[in-house]
């Protein structure tokens, strides 16, 4: 049993709480600055003018937490250097969520990701499925990136993990709930930087002290750690080539390209090809922090079995979170430099949670309260509604840590494990809307058991099926989510199983147990395994069960096999159900397909792209979003009534044949037009001739009446009422 002493130093306090206390002036500052978060589209999108490198950093971050930095050097400490090989499947990921589904959403300017799913399969059940699907995903991932820090702190300074959890959890929701997107976006910048500080600290401390990285490299080898290539098809292989490129790749083209906290930042970009870039700029990030973190692990390693000594076997740390912890007190024990190494895993824990919270605020107002509230609230009321919202995501975010102190592993399998089954689902019920017309909302429902592969699937589904339906999506989803889960949790029940290699075997009598921040009782034998007995299944010694294959399937392989059940299941479904489907339904509009060949081979001439594309016309993305809508909000007609005879937020206008959104455009008729607005002139509208649409089709560059531009007229809102039916 490990003992600890609270040593951490005056100047480590002052580090860590100097990070705490930045973070909550950052959400302070952007609080009381510009329109002071009034709108709604202001407060969920920063009213979509936000600027690209801040919120390329935000994205990457949002899914890089501690997590990373304590899962990754365990997972190299414990199983070798085969995991190294997954960045290039989260590199592939990046490159086809920016290739094809930044394309897709963002000329919709939707807010929420599910207002996809709703105009695709003409089903408002399909799109609280997906809402539903993202919420247990969210709620999920921020209880384990709340968790990971919190056993660190614990392992280092004995801060109880109930008060680390509490901290976190406060911090977050103070500066999300007051900020909105625009603080989120640039406490994740400041975050970004000192995770990376504090994980390069130790990469080149440990170098030192391991005598270099050819040292580093040598003693790893010796110790049959630097396999890198397992080339077996059998899906029960926890690590191989193909799981960790392939089924990686699966897990982050839906996380960077469909999952709501990036659509919702590269939406907030003025600009489709600053979109794209936020996501594509990833692949960099994303090989830069994976690097450090793994080489972090082997550099551990390579420290410690250099003085003949085990971690985990000899009882030094309770868990494999804490090796790096651990490390860092042994290694890094100067003024200051623990405090560092523990504001970099608190940045990381704050900027996934404060993502996910006001993701989670955007998806509940848009999807849910939204069509019943909008109607009959003023914008700044709106905008209390989603604070609160924010704040009781917090709260609940909180409760869900305490029960990641129960799940066993590394804080990068749990958040594998329970991430790829929503996300596998949701990207199937999008790929089958966009591939399969014929698909309907059954198939959706199908897709929805596990969080990020059901939401994966659900996209996919209405993306690449053109006759995908709003049954078969309902259907789908549904499947894809409860066949993931069921993996999932059947295999946390069941047992982990890893590979067993070989660790030393001394007494780690050479100074490292005894150190100025920790000690340990001597163990009573001087003996350590040869194996890592604490990470290995007791299942092994049971029966084989009649489900044991099935819950011996890889970690990484989650999201392909609700992928794969929700487009099966909603292809299928919606065959046998496409007699009940309308002309509307079968008639899906082309802006809501992914035409593959086109984004993969642009190169090639137009006519062959014609007939690979099944001889469908497809819309260049820019002229979507060129074409898009330019709205502003109006408050309801007891507050502020320009056009005459009242009418509601939600009224749809039919003008020269096109049912819209109302909005209002200025009337082209020379230069004496003074630029006034009337009820004649609602009407369907593209940005102002010769812009395109980016910053210049913002309704602050509309000839509006100086005494019409209140607050109440926001400069760049999400539409009006875009996810309500007419």
């Amino acid at each position: 049993m490990v003992h600890l002493k609270n040593e951490f130093t005056p100047w480590d306090y002052l580090v860590f709480i100097g990070m705490l206390v930045i973070s909550m002036a950052i959400g302070v500052f952007f609080a009381l600055r510009g329109d002071r978060q009034r709108t709604q589209g202001e407060y969920l999108m920063g009213g979509r003018s936000m600027s690209l490198l801040p919120v390329a950093i935000s994205i990457l971050v949002s899914f890089q937490s501690a997590i990373l930095m304590l899962g990754t050097p365990a997972e190299m400490y414990t199983q070798g250097a085969e995991f190294f090989i997954s960045v290039f499947g989260s590199g592939l990921g990046f490159v086809i969520g920016g290739v094809m589904f930044v394309p897709l959403l963002y000329p919709l300017g939707i807010t929420s990701a599910f207002e996809y799913l709703e105009r695709r399969f003409h089903s408002r059940a399909v799109r609280l499925l997906g809402t539903c699907i993202m919420t247990i995903s969210q709620l999920t991932y921020m209880g384990i990136a709340s968790y990971a820090p919190s056993t660190a702190l614990e392992a280092v300074t004995g801060f109880p993990v109930w008060a680390t959890l509490l901290i976190i959890g406060v911090v977050a929701t103070f500066y999300t709930t007051i900020g909105g997107m625009k603080a989120v976006v640039w406490t994740d910048v400041f975050q970004a930087c000192v995770m990376f500080a504090g994980i390069t600290s130790i990469v080149i401390q440990g170098t030192i002290k391991a005598n270099g990285f050819a040292r580093v490299w040598e003693i790893n080898q010796e110790w049959d750690r630097t396999h890198f290539f397992t080339w077996s098809a059998d899906p029960r292989i926890r690590h191989t080539v193909w799981s960790l490129v392939i089924g990686n790749a699966l897990s982050w083209m839906g996380i960077s390209g469909l999952s709501q906290p990036a659509v919702q930042r590269y939406c907030s970009l003025p600009t489709l090809r600053q979109a794209q870039a936020s996501v594509l700029i990833n692949v960099i990030g994303i090989f830069a922090f994976f690097i450090m973190a793994c080489s972090a692990g082997m550099v551990m390693f390579a420290y410690y079995a250099g003085q003949n000594c085990d971690l985990i076997g000899q009882g030094l740390v309770d868990n494999p979170n804490q090796l790096i912890p651990y490390l860092v007190m042994d290694i890094l024990a100067y003024p200051a430099v623990p405090g560092l190494f523990m504001s970099s895993l608190f940045s990381g824990a704050l900027s996934s949670v404060s993502s996910s919270m006001n993701s989670l605020a955007a998806i509940t107002w848009e999807d849910a309260l939204k069509p019943h509230l909008g109607r009959r609230l003023t914008e700044y009321k709106k905008t209390v509604v989603i604070k609160i919202l924010v704040a009781a995501y917090g709260l609940i975010a909180v409760a869900i840590s305490y029960l990641m102190t129960y799940v066993e592993g590394t804080v990068i399998q749990a958040a594998v494990s329970f991430q790829a089954p929503t996300g596998g689902a949701l990207t199937g019920l999008f790929l089958l809307g966009a591939l399969f017309p014929f698909a309907n909302k059954y198939a959706a429902v199908s897709f929805q058991a596990p969080t990020g592969g059901a939401l994966t699937g659900l996209f996919l589904l209405g993306a690449l099926f053109p006759f995908a339906n709003k049954y078969g999506a309902f259907v789908g989803g549904f499947a894809g989510l409860c066949i993931g889960m069921w993996r999932a949790v059947g295999g946390y029940v069941k047992g982990l199983e890893y590979k067993i290699l070989p660790f030393p075997n001394g007494t780690c009598t050479s100074g490292v147990a005894l150190n100025s921040s920790m000690y340990t009782e001597a163990p009573e034998t001087s003996t350590v395994f040869t194996t890592q007995a604490s990470c290995t299944s007791s299942s092994a010694e049971n029966e084989k069960g009649i489900f044991d294959d099935f819950y011996s399937i890889s970690y990484m392989w989650v999201a392909m096999l609700t992928i794969s059940t929700c487009l099966v299941a909603g292809v299928v479904v919606s065959l046998a159900t496409r007699r009940w489907m309308t002309k509307e339904e079968k008639e899906v509009p082309t802006m809501y397909q992914i035409p593959v060949f086109t984004r993969i081979f642009c190169c090639l001439p137009d006519s062959w792209l014609y007939y690979l594309d099944c001889c469908r016309p497809f819309e260049k993305p820019e002229d979507i979003a060129h074409r898009r809508d330019v709205e502003i909000y109006v408050d309801p007609p007891s507050e502020m009534n320009i056009f005459g005879p009242p009418f509601t937020h939600d009224e749809k206008k039919l003008v020269n044949g096109n049912s819209q959104s109302v909005e209002m455009q200025e009337k082209n008729n020379g230069v004496n037009n003074p630029g006034f607005v009337k009820e004649g002139d609602l009407r369907l509208l593209g940005p102002p001739s010769g812009q395109g649409a980016g910053r210049g089709a913002r309704t602050r560059d509309r000839r509006v009446p100086p005494d019409l531009r209140s607050d109440s007229l926001a400069t760049a809102s999400p539409p009006l009422h875009r996810d309500l039916e007419l």
